[in-house]
């Protein structure tokens, strides 16, 4: 099975949200696991950030740690860069715009990734409620959450 990941999951393992446990099962039911650079960029991001607005309750190992943790992850996904294609994907298919910006551009990777193999085996993992719903209006499969567990 190939599964597409968006930050979201990932996310919610690094940071220790409430949904790491079911990000983990999703991480780890995935035999090959594929990704827009994005991930990079976003994950690195956001922990960044996360470090900077809490610099005063967390310790300053806590950055490194924690980009060493991301790394790691990152060994494990199969990355798609942002080109022509993708950008051929988000003009054509209008109902893109149905989500911000750079989920469009994880839709439309998605999308381009999916291409390459029957759907039946091909999930798209993420926690955004809005990408979900745009990810299911495409035909991707998308293990069941509850609604809880959705940003």
């Amino acid at each position: 099975m190939l599964y597409y990941f968006d930050s979201s999951i990932l996310l919610a393992i690094l940071l220790d949200e409430k949904r790491k446990d079911i990000a983990l099962n999703l991480w780890n039911e995935a035999t090959i696991k594929v990704s827009s650079i994005l991930l990079k960029l976003e994950t690195i991001t956001v922990l960044r950030r996360t470090f900077e607005h809490n610099k005063s309750r967390l310790d300053s190992s806590w950055i490194t740690r924690k980009i060493n943790e991301l790394n790691e992850y990152l060994k494990e996904v199969n990355f798609r860069i942002i080109d022509e294609d993708i950008e051929k994907i988000i003009v054509l298919r209008k109902e893109i715009a149905k989500c911000k910006t750079l989920d469009a551009i994880h839709i439309a990777t998605a999308l381009e990734f999916s291409s390459l193999m029957p759907t039946s085996e091909f999930y798209l993992n993420t926690f955004d409620k809005n990408m979900s719903d745009l990810a299911k209006s495409l035909k991707f499969k998308i293990k069941k959450l509850e609604q809880e567990d959705f940003i």
